[in-house]
């Protein structure tokens, strides 16, 4: 006979964090233009709507975000806040991105 566990934490839904949405599809029925994002976005980051999304940069672009992130400190958003703003700045440069 084997014995059941419970799990101490449920892993199915965990608060705060969800699957990403393949919203960068080239589906033809995605027609939102960057300032249609941005709102969501600005809705978004009111209600602490956050999903992880990992990508894949080079070891010293992980060292300048991690030191600039301390620098700035958690109070002010730390290494996300950088990453955020930059992608923002680079997203309202090229909104030809999302036509």
């Amino acid at each position: 006979m084997k014995k059941e566990f419970k799990k101490a934490v449920d892993t199915e839904k965990i608060s705060g964090l969800t699957q990403p949405k393949s919203f960068m599809n080239n589906d033809e029925k995605n027609n939102k233009t960057w300032s249609d994002y941005s709102e969501i976005i600005k809705t978004e980051q009111d209600e602490y709507n956050q999903v992880l999304y990992t990508v894949a940069v080079e070891p010293a672009m992980k060292e300048a975000i991690q030191i600039a992130g301390k620098k700035l400190g958690r109070t002010k958003g730390g290494a996300k806040s950088i990453v955020r703003n930059a992608l923002l700045n680079y997203f309202e440069e090229h909104p030809e991105l999302f036509e």
